[in-house]
């Protein structure tokens, strides 16, 4: 079955826990956890790291990452946008190494995961020949947005008064957790995720996990003391 790189995007500062892609995590820094699985996969060729700090520089490369430092400072402020931070990435993957046709793609805010969820995204992308597979969190909750001061209901009203058990549940996009991408989304349409999609679903305390305060890494501290992991 075919393999694919896969692109860890790790900039330095950040407003809501400080230097939090190295933050400890079990004495051990946010990062490994990401990289630990996305090598773990067996369908990822290579991990590729894209960084402007060198701490993490280093720890990538003890990690066994090709690692492209220093990323642009254009690319690593607060304004930057993924997709443009990858698809610098993958120009200087193509110059070292091969050309590419699609990608894997994982956050390291998102360090526990269901266990092989890359693999099984990337199988279906490989079986259904779709433009991008990736993870959502199942949920049967109700959703609202506000817009300015008015708060709008985004679940279907005929769905929200329904039992559990029946209700249609929402899918909420979790790309972080596991994405599979055809390189053209990028390039066309500035987008990780195309047209035509395949989704795997999970509803795990995985989808309790997305690191940007110190309350979220404790979360993560109690999960994985008590042996709940990948």
């Amino acid at each position: 079955m075919k393999k694919y790189p896969c692109f860890i995007l790790a900039r330095k500062n950040s407003k809501g826990l400080k230097n939090k892609n190295i933050a400890k995590l079990l004495k051990k820094p946010l990062i490994y956890y990401t990289v630990k699985f996305a090598k773990s996969s067996k369908l990822v060729s290579k991990v590729i790291v894209s960084t402007d700090d060198s701490r993490i520089f280093n720890i990538a490369k003890k990690l066994g990452c090709y690692v492209i430092y220093p990323r642009p400072k254009k690319l690593s402020n607060d304004s930057a946008k993924s997709e443009d931070a990858l698809i610098h990435a993958i120009n200087n993957y193509e110059a070292n190494f091969d050309k590419i046709s699609a990608f894997s793609y994982l956050q390291i805010t998102e360090p526990l995961r269901p266990k092989n969820i890359l693999d099984k995204c990337i199988k279906v992308f490989n079986k259904k020949k779709c433009d991008s597979v990736f993870a959502a969190f199942k949920t049967h909750k109700n959703y609202w947005i506000k817009d300015k001061k008015n708060y709008f209901r985004i679940s279907p009203k005929n769905q929200s008064i329904l039992p559990r058990q029946i209700k249609t549940p929402v899918l909420r996009e979790d790309t972080g957790v596991a994405l599979i991408t055809k390189k053209e989304n990028l390039y066309k349409y500035k987008s990780r995720i195309g047209k035509k999609i395949e989704i795997i679903e999970y509803d795990s305390f995985h989808g309790l996990i997305d690191i940007h305060t110190s309350k979220d890494l404790k979360l993560a501290k109690i999960l994985l003391k008590n042996k709940i992991s990948n």
